[in-house]
């Protein structure tokens, strides 16, 4: 899953193998999802599809809380859109802004995503064992916290 060799990631400051681990992580659960119906779905989706709030919101707004420009946010919205994970429609309020909304598809998607990264934590632990995990998930946790 990864173009780099073991003695390239030992090599890596801890942030960045940090963030190497995080994108298996994040590949190895949008993998499940894909694999339960939603195999068109991409990482680059994910933030839009993570950071709408479930009433539906601006595209602005959602730019900035997914950080991306407003351009990128709209991109995005319009492939989810095709894909039927969204839908937008004119604020009401403001005819010049766009509200987007998850589908009853793209609450399905997210309705999964629980299951998919618990079967990516037990894909962890069956290889490094549950005690390894365990002091790994503690040691992230103090990292987290302080």
């Amino acid at each position: 899953m990864s173009d780099l060799t073991p003695e390239e990631l030992r090599g890596m400051p801890l942030g960045r193998l940090l963030l190497h681990a995080h994108r298996r992580a994040q590949a190895a659960s949008l993998a499940k999802l894909q694999a339960s119906g939603h195999s068109e779905i991409r990482l680059g989706h994910l933030p839009v599809i993570t950071n709408l709030d479930p009433a539906g919101m601006r595209i602005t707004d959602l730019a900035v809380k997914a950080g991306m420009t407003r351009q990128m946010a709209g991109r995005l919205v319009k492939e989810l859109e095709g894909l039927g994970y969204v839908s937008s429609r004119q604020d009401p309020h403001d005819q010049r802004a766009v509200v987007v909304a998850l589908t009853e598809r793209g609450t399905s998607f997210l309705a999964g995503a629980p299951a998919a990264m618990a079967a990516v934590d037990g894909d962890f632990a069956a290889l490094l064992g549950a005690d390894e995990l365990a002091r790994l998930r503690e040691s992230l946790l103090r990292i987290s916290t302080t």
